[in-house]
Protein backbone atom coordinates (compact mmCIF):
# COMPACT_ATOMS: atom_id res chain seq x y z
CA UNK A 1 0.00 0.00 0.00
CA UNK A 2 1.55 3.54 -1.23
CA UNK A 3 1.45 6.84 0.85
CA UNK A 4 1.79 10.04 -0.06
CA UNK A 5 4.15 12.80 1.98
CA UNK A 6 4.41 16.69 0.88
CA UNK A 7 8.20 17.37 -0.43
CA UNK A 8 9.48 20.00 2.88
CA UNK A 9 10.94 21.98 0.45
CA UNK A 10 8.70 22.89 -2.84
CA UNK A 11 5.40 21.11 -1.43
CA UNK A 12 4.96 18.78 -3.68
CA UNK A 13 2.85 15.36 -3.43
CA UNK A 14 5.17 12.33 -3.42
CA UNK A 15 4.04 8.69 -3.46
CA UNK A 16 5.70 6.54 -1.12
CA UNK A 17 5.61 3.09 -2.96
CA UNK A 18 8.26 1.01 -0.44
CA UNK A 19 7.79 1.43 3.29
CA UNK A 20 10.83 0.32 4.39
CA UNK A 21 12.92 3.24 3.51
CA UNK A 22 13.99 5.84 5.69
CA UNK A 23 14.05 8.46 3.04
CA UNK A 24 13.72 9.66 -0.53
CA UNK A 25 14.07 12.18 -2.89
CA UNK A 26 11.93 14.93 -4.30
CA UNK A 27 11.15 14.00 -7.69
CA UNK A 28 10.37 17.89 -8.55
CA UNK A 29 13.05 19.79 -6.65
CA UNK A 30 15.74 16.83 -6.04
CA UNK A 31 15.47 17.52 -1.62
CA UNK A 32 16.11 14.64 0.47
CA UNK A 33 12.80 13.88 2.20
CA UNK A 34 12.82 11.98 5.94
CA UNK A 35 9.86 9.24 6.00
CA UNK A 36 9.97 9.03 9.54
CA UNK A 37 7.39 9.59 11.83
CA UNK A 38 8.93 11.82 13.74
CA UNK A 39 8.78 14.36 10.71
CA UNK A 40 5.41 14.17 10.01
CA UNK A 41 4.61 14.47 13.68
CA UNK A 42 6.74 17.33 13.64
CA UNK A 43 4.79 18.88 10.68
CA UNK A 44 1.66 18.71 12.49
CA UNK A 45 2.88 20.49 15.61
CA UNK A 46 4.11 23.47 13.18
CA UNK A 47 0.16 23.12 11.54
CA UNK A 48 -0.93 23.99 15.49
CA UNK A 49 1.20 26.65 16.12
CA UNK A 50 0.13 28.19 12.83
CA UNK A 51 -3.62 27.85 13.38
CA UNK A 52 -2.98 29.00 17.12
CA UNK A 53 -1.80 31.61 15.86
CA UNK A 54 -4.34 33.02 13.34
CA UNK A 55 -7.05 32.47 16.18
CA UNK A 56 -5.11 35.01 18.42
CA UNK A 57 -4.76 37.43 15.53
CA UNK A 58 -8.76 36.71 14.77
CA UNK A 59 -9.17 37.68 18.42
CA UNK A 60 -6.88 40.59 18.64
CA UNK A 61 -8.83 42.11 15.71
CA UNK A 62 -12.10 41.47 17.30
CA UNK A 63 -11.15 43.24 20.21
CA UNK A 64 -10.36 45.72 18.00
CA UNK A 65 -13.70 46.06 16.65
CA UNK A 66 -15.13 45.95 19.99
CA UNK A 67 -13.23 48.92 21.31
CA UNK A 68 -13.26 51.20 18.48
CA UNK A 69 -17.18 50.21 18.36
CA UNK A 70 -17.48 51.30 22.52
CA UNK A 71 -15.54 54.99 21.76
CA UNK A 72 -18.20 55.39 18.69
CA UNK A 73 -21.18 54.95 21.24
CA UNK A 74 -18.83 56.85 24.17
CA UNK A 75 -18.72 59.86 21.36
CA UNK A 76 -22.43 59.73 20.67
CA UNK A 77 -23.39 59.92 24.00
CA UNK A 78 -20.84 62.69 24.77
CA UNK A 79 -22.83 64.61 21.57
CA UNK A 80 -25.88 63.92 23.03
CA UNK A 81 -25.01 64.98 26.27
CA UNK A 82 -23.99 67.96 24.90
CA UNK A 83 -26.84 68.93 22.81
CA UNK A 84 -29.38 68.15 26.01
CA UNK A 85 -27.16 71.05 27.72
CA UNK A 86 -27.22 73.14 24.72
CA UNK A 87 -31.26 73.03 24.87
CA UNK A 88 -31.71 73.46 28.39
CA UNK A 89 -29.71 76.51 28.05
CA UNK A 90 -31.63 77.97 25.39
CA UNK A 91 -34.78 77.12 27.35
CA UNK A 92 -33.72 78.90 30.27
CA UNK A 93 -32.51 81.72 28.60
CA UNK A 94 -35.72 81.89 26.75
CA UNK A 95 -37.53 81.88 30.27
CA UNK A 96 -35.38 84.36 31.44
CA UNK A 97 -35.91 86.60 27.75
CA UNK A 98 -40.06 85.98 28.13
CA UNK A 99 -39.56 86.56 32.50
CA UNK A 100 -37.98 90.19 31.58
CA UNK A 101 -40.56 91.02 28.76
CA UNK A 102 -43.36 90.76 30.82
CA UNK A 103 -41.64 92.14 34.04
CA UNK A 104 -41.94 89.12 36.25
CA UNK A 105 -38.13 89.79 37.37
CA UNK A 106 -38.15 93.44 39.09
Amino acid sequence: MARTVKCPSCGGELTVKDENRDFMFCEYCGTKVMLDDYRETHRFVDEARIQESKDAKELELKKMEFEERKRHEENANASKTIKTCLIIIIVCFAILMIGGFLGFFH
